[in-house]
């Protein structure tokens, strides 16, 4: 045998039985396809289907999200995870009568905790992983999100990694919120800065809508 077809023969890819000889890397495989097919299924399967029941039964059983009390979670959100196994680990939680609403991307890899009577309003996003521009190997930093009781994040609001959101507060339509907020205050802007304050009179509402079809 010529150098050359030496050289092509260690270079080829090996066949299933080679791999199935290397339980190891066959079982890596596997997996890396389940989370894929899990998160295809839930992103545009899913997530799509107009009852709150049937989305909200996978959301539990299969993600391992921890949903409150009467807690929403509307038609076409997109969640990005890196499987249920890591879900349960980092922590992802929405508390009693929160929402939310269509088309919301949530980042979850980093966890995310959210308290009761929160409003998230249509295409806002929460992300808990990014690159770091300084990092010459361009690697990826997972932070946690957490929002607490009464929050209302206006209509395209970006939350980033590491921020809380404190009791009560509002966030404007369009901000990125790139820090904490104080409880009731009221951000705006990019990057997102206090603009006004809450009363304390209006964070302590509950949010009572009923759960609609096709919603």
């Amino acid at each position: 045998m010529s150098a050359g077809t030496s050289t092509r023969a260690a270079e080829r890819s090996p066949t299933w039985e080679e791999a199935a000889a290397r339980p190891g890397q066959a079982t890596r495989r596997h997996k890396v396809f389940l989370i894929r097919l899990i998160s295809y299924l839930t992103n545009y399967l899913i997530g799509n289907i107009p009852s709150f029941k049937l989305r909200h039964f996978w959301y539990r059983r299969v993600l391992g999200i921890s949903l409150g009390p009467r807690a929403g979670v509307h038609l076409g959100c997109y969640w990005w995870f890196y499987g249920p196994g890591q879900i349960r680990r980092a922590g992802v939680s929405i508390g009693a009568n929160s929402r939310i609403n269509r088309d919301c991307m949530m980042d979850v890899r980093g966890g995310v905790t959210i308290g009761d009577n929160v409003s998230i309003s249509p295409q806002a996003a929460i992300s808990t992983a990014a690159h770091s521009a300084l990092d010459p190997a361009f690697r990826v930093e997972i932070r946690p999100v957490v929002i607490e009781d009464n929050v209302w994040i206006g209509m395209r609001a970006t939350i980033l990694g590491g921020v809380t959101l404190g009791r009560g507060c509002v966030v404007a339509a369009g901000a990125v919120v790139t820090k904490d907020v104080p409880p009731l205050t009221i951000v705006g802007g990019v990057p997102a800065r206090p603009v006004g304050m809450r009363p304390e009179e209006a964070s302590h509402y509950v949010i009572e809508e009923d759960f609609r079809l096709f919603e």
